[in-house]
């Protein structure tokens, strides 16, 4: 698996963060960051992941579990689904550990937003 340009990569281990709430609602996860006090809402695939990360998990359990359960592309799911972890992680609602064992953190994001 690749590394995309934020920092996370196959190897990676996420998780969401405590600065948070979620719940689901028609199938999506709609997410408040307690902080920025913002809306984020993710789709179907999204919302797998988003359940997923709940508990720690690295990326490629996460890649795997997707391949498992939708027909797509293995580097289309890869892509993707790291472009969906950056998004998450500059959004500031996940953390994101390299293989070592050291906690990343995060900045803003062009996420589906709202303010409160």
């Amino acid at each position: 698996m690749t590394q995309s340009g934020k920092g996370v990569s196959g190897e990676s281990i996420v998780t969401v963060t405590q600065a948070q709430i979620s719940c689901e609602a028609n199938g999506e996860a709609v997410i408040l960051h307690f902080d920025k006090g913002k809306y984020f809402g993710l789709n179907e695939v999204g919302t797998l992941v988003w359940r997923m990360i709940k508990q720690p998990r690295s990326v490629s359990q996460l890649r795997d579990r997707i391949l498992r359960e939708y027909d797509v592309e293995a580097e289309q799911c890869e892509r993707d689904l790291l472009g969906l972890l950056s998004e998450l992680r500059e959004s500031g609602l996940i953390e994101v550990r390299n293989s070592a064992g050291g906690i990343e953190m995060h900045a803003e994001s062009n996420l589906m937003t709202e303010e409160t």
